[in-house]
């Protein structure tokens, strides 16, 4: 993958960066101000000639000196400082209008203030160049706050390139291209028109060795994590082919470092998320061997011992004991087909491949069919039903949704006693509608209320009958795929009860008017 910038070079944190560079323009006028501070002094303190003693006149000199330094620097204050003491002795000093100067005390006085200008000046230039330098040390640090930030963000090696390559630009105003190496790390070389000097074999190389080459005007970089090369950095080489700056050089290492370690960690989130799919797709192959070994075993013994006492006893037995035998087998096929539907049924909707063929169905009706397809189970146990007639319809794929109640009643029918009843109870909430299945039973155990829904899970161990676990796991995935949600509570008095949530649509209007007659 590619991202590149097209400005150039010179930047804030370029060869010059340690302080910006004046214009001649601005050097002419600093100078300028440093010959003219002392003639607006003599301005100034002329009409106060004949009150003022020529030691405070002298101190105005130095405040034009001071102002001229805190603006333009060393070198105009220093000429401000060496032209006031020939304009002071010429206007002020006695005698006036010329350069002697008969006072000792004024003699002195223009020494020191030649030596108090200099030394202010010299202060205040360190001053102002410690702030800069201060300014643009903040400057690096939030500069590679912003980059770390928006590294952090990014979620793929395209979107680290094109932020990366976005920084470099801002930040050092040069050109600037990224080559991140895909899942093999493996570099791709092919030429960019983004990048017309662009040398496959220079990026190659400098992928290869972890070193830098330069080729034309191009210098390649190696983006380096802690164990390897994860990419290359292409700059333009005219910045680097002068004098830049230590701190501007540091702080370009630094980028390069933090683009390596985000394409470092990008790579090992990836292998990670591979490792932990491999993890979970070898737990399941192993619970689903498991399932199947301990769950079909049972009844392909029962078919077989069935066939082989009708093969082996054939002419012993009875027309009664031969159709027992019979139902025996029938019986324990049917598991076995129930048992491997389900399985399918679980890969099938665990790979995303359910598609929903919805429509508007009364829930009575889905709740009979489910009962209807259970009646032999439900033979000896009563199943009383509380729907309010003043339900609306829902908006399911009748087939499924029926499966799903019949998982839930099935597995009530195996965790609970023989003969305890069994109670459906539906209503609307503030969300939707509610469907409760409830039982007579012993209830679920604190904490296992959420696991219950895992795949090959099962409260009674493998020890008990029937089943491979995946029921309730197949009831979430269709509840969940009809917008909706299934949990597991205790209900007080009873056992435990297995609700789902589902949203309401508004059904469609009827549609009450008289059909016209045709014409024949």
């Amino acid at each position: 993958m590619f991202a590149s910038g097209n400005r150039r070079w010179p930047g804030k944190f370029g060869p010059d960066a340690q302080l910006p560079a004046r214009t001649r323009r601005e050097r002419v006028t600093g100078y300028a101000c440093g010959v003219a501070a002392p003639f607006v002094c003599t301005l100034a303190a002329w009409p106060f000639r004949s009150v003022l003693e020529p030691a405070s006149i002298l101190m105005s000199y130095m405040l034009g000196v001071f102002l001229v330094a805190s603006r333009y620097g060393r070198g105009p204050s220093l000429t401000a400082s060496l032209m006031s003491p020939p304009v002071f002795a010429y206007y002020f000093a006695p005698p006036i209008f010329s350069f002697a100067i008969s006072d000792l005390e004024n003699i002195v006085g223009l020494a020191v203030m030649i030596v108090v200008a200099s030394l202010t000046s010299n202060l205040l230039d360190r001053a102002r160049s410690q702030a800069e330098i201060a300014r643009q040390r903040e400057n690096r640090a939030n500069a590679l706050y912003r980059l770390s930030r928006a590294l952090a963000d990014a979620h793929s090696r395209e979107a680290i390139a094109a932020l990366a390559a976005a920084r470099i630009r801002d930040e050092f105003a040069t050109a600037a291209a990224i080559l991140a190496a895909d899942d093999n790390r493996s570099l791709p070389l092919s030429p960019f028109a983004a990048w017309p000097d662009f040398d496959p074999e220079s990026a190659r190389q400098t992928f290869a060795a972890n070193a830098l080459r330069q080729c034309r005007d191009t210098v390649y970089y190696p983006l380096a994590g802690s164990q390897a090369v994860f990419g290359v950095l292409l700059v333009k080489a005219e910045p680097f082919t002068r004098s830049a700056h230590p701190e501007a050089l540091a702080l370009f290492e630094t980028f390069r470092n933090l683009i390596g370690q985000a394409l470092e960690r990008l790579y090992l989130a990836e292998r990670a998320r591979e490792a932990g799919l491999q993890v979970q797709a070898e737990a399941l192959r192993n619970a689903l061997l498991s399932a199947i070994s301990h769950d079909l075993r049972t009844p392909l013994t029962r078919i077989s011992g069935a066939a082989g006492a009708l093969i082996d006893n054939a002419d012993r037995l009875s027309a009664a004991e031969r159709q027992e035998f019979y139902r025996a087998v029938l019986d324990e096929a049917q598991r076995m087909a129930e048992l491997t539907s389900k399985i399918l049924d679980m890969a099938r909707l665990s790979s995303g491949e359910i598609t929903l063929h919805c429509e508007w169905n009364a829930l009575e009706e889905i709740v009979g069919s489910a009962l209807a397809r259970l009646d032999k189970a439900l033979r000896e146990r009563p199943v009383r039903i509380q729907i309010p007639d003043s339900l609306p319809l829902l908006w399911v794929d009748a087939v499924l949704f029926e499966q799903v109640l019949a998982n839930l009643i099935e597995n009530t029918i195996k965790y609970t006693p023989p003969g305890s009843p069994i109670d459906i109870g539906a209503e609307l909430a503030a969300d939707g509608l509610q469907l409760a299945v409830t039982d007579y039973g012993a209830g679920i155990p604190d904490g296992m209320q959420d696991k219950i829904f895992d795949k090959f899970y099962r409260l009674g161990g493998e020890t008990e009958p029937g089943g491979v676990g995946l029921g309730l796991a197949l009831c979430r995935t269709i509840v969940a795929a009809h917008g909706g949600r299934i949990r597991a509570s205790n209900a007080a008095g009873k056992g435990a009860s297995l609700v789902i949530e589902l949203p309401l649509r508004e059904p469609p209007a009827l549609d009450w008017s008289e059909p016209e007659e045709r014409g024949g």
